[in-house]
């Protein structure tokens, strides 16, 4: 790939992917396109055209005019895109790279150990509806922290006295509530547990409600780690899924695919090598004005 005012020798523009998701896209691939030493938190620049079957025609990336996008968004006569472009919270994507964003994540999670499947969560969660006694509260909370890298919070979680019947109190609320800010208050009552990790527990005991707000999207998106920033998080979410997806994936799914592109620009140093590039990062949100 040649350099020439920002693009390849092929005539069409290039983009930049973060170093992680291109070491990934080159695993699945095993396609060598000589991309040379890159660290996982690096742009990269890749040609759309050229490097589509390293990027496997799935793997997002960040276009010049600050969009994510896939090269299956790319016309190769043209080298012009062509794209159905969606935006949450000012992250500006276009639809194909939400979806492939979603599926890809999929993947990854099933290259863990079965405890950490996604879906086998899920069903913890969703046996609680028939079965919420303490002990089977204190086991999803587990597997629920095992889930999201979370062995120092369990940690911490587990020094806290009737933490069982404390778990079980917060899931019945839960369950009876759509507010996302009643729902998650209660959670974070319990020492320990902030609005990132409480989130994941809503998101897993109902994941046609609730999704998880960490720290990639509060950097990226802008919203407060805090009850008022969760509450207007989920508003958003329920209405970016009635807009542009209310039967294809739920908000847990929608929120799980955001994140993955969210995070090639939160967990990548901001450096020269993106000038040029407007970073697609979204409005500041704290809290729902309303």
């Amino acid at each position: 790939m040649r350099k020439t005012d920002g693009r390849c020798g092929c005539g069409a523009l290039k983009a930049k992917i973060d170093g992680r998701t291109l070491r990934d896209a080159l695993k699945r691939t095993e396609v060598d396109n000589n991309f040379g030493k890159f660290s996982d938190t690096e742009w990269v620049d890749v040609c759309p055209k050229c490097n589509a079957d390293t990027l496997y025609r799935k793997f997002p990336f960040l276009c010049h005019d600050g969009v994510m996008r896939t090269t299956e968004n790319l016309d190769p006569n043209t080298n012009l895109y062509k794209s159905n472009d969606l935006s949450f919270a000012g992250f500006t994507f276009s639809k194909l790279a939400l979806y492939s964003s979603i599926e890809l994540l999929r993947c990854e999670n099933h290259s863990q150990e079965d405890s950490l499947w996604t879906e086998n969560v899920e069903k913890l969660g969703k046996a609680l509806a028939g079965n919420l006694d303490a002990d089977s509260s204190f086991k999803f909370s587990h597997a629920v922290c095992n889930w999201g890298g979370g062995q120092r919070v369990w940690g911490n979680l587990k020094k806290n006295k009737q933490l069982a019947k404390k778990l079980r109190s917060w899931f019945q609320e839960a369950n009876k509530t759509d507010d996302a800010g009643k729902a998650i208050l209660p959670g974070t009552a319990i020492k320990g547990l902030g609005v990132s990790f409480a989130s994941k527990h809503l998101r897993m005991l109902n994941p046609e409600k609730f999704a998880v707000l960490d720290d990639v999207l509060s950097q990226g998106l802008g919203f407060a780690l805090n009850i008022k920033g969760y509450k207007f998080f989920m508003k958003m979410l329920r209405e970016f899924q009635s807009k542009h997806s209310p039967k294809k994936y739920n908000v847990a799914t929608l929120e799980s695919g955001i994140f993955r592109l969210v995070r090639q620009q939160v967990r990548t140093r901001q450096s020269k090598d993106i000038s040029g590039y407007p970073i697609n990062k979204g409005t500041l949100h704290l809290f729902d004005p309303d």
